[in-house]
């Protein structure tokens, strides 16, 4: 069993993006057979937000498309709580906008693979780390959007991930 807290603090109306990610989500969690109940936070972020979570908490001043914070929990805390909480995603719809149109992909593709790279990071699953983890990853990941019917190449540039230089006012 799966609970998700959507937490919308933007002015966008994001039903479709919250009965996407169930959607993604409940696909990943029978994929990987997960056997826990789990439960995890999505929050939907303006810009300005995205970017001061990503400058404070990864010391990095680009604006992410998706943040991802991990909870790990003991065998005894799941028992415990009779559930594991496994983490928060942060995602910024205006940056998933920009890409999607930048690399030719809907809104629907762009925030399906959010929802899932977002998801599989909570899971412990790091492309960062080296190649061999990010080829499970990324394997995955593409099963996952397979699964769903959403066709996404990984397509980005170094400048989306460009510091942004702070002006001296």
């Amino acid at each position: 069993m799966i609970s998700i807290d959507f937490i919308n603090e933007t002015d966008l109306k994001v039903k479709e993006w919250e009965d996407l990610a169930k959607q993604i989500i409940n696909s990943v969690f029978k994929y990987l057979n997960l056997k826990n109940k789990i439960n995890l936070s999505i929050t939907f972020l303006d810009s300005e937000p995205a970017q001061k979570i990503n400058q404070e908490y990864r010391n990095h001043s680009y604006i992410p498309d998706v943040t991802s914070f991990p909870i790990e929990m003991s065998p005894q805390e799941i028992k415990a709580l009779g559930y594991q909480e496994i983490g928060d995603i942060f995602i910024c719809i205006e940056e998933a906008e920009r890409k999607s149109i930048k690399y030719q992909h809907s809104l629907k593709e762009e925030m399906g693979f959010l929802f899932t790279h977002g998801f599989l990071h909570l899971m412990g699953y790091d492309h960062e780390t080296n190649e061999k983890d990010e080829e499970e990853m990324f394997f995955i990941q593409d099963e996952i959007l397979k699964i769903n019917k959403i066709n996404y190449t990984i397509k980005f540039t170094e400048e989306d991930y460009k510091e942004i230089e702070e002006k001296d006012e």
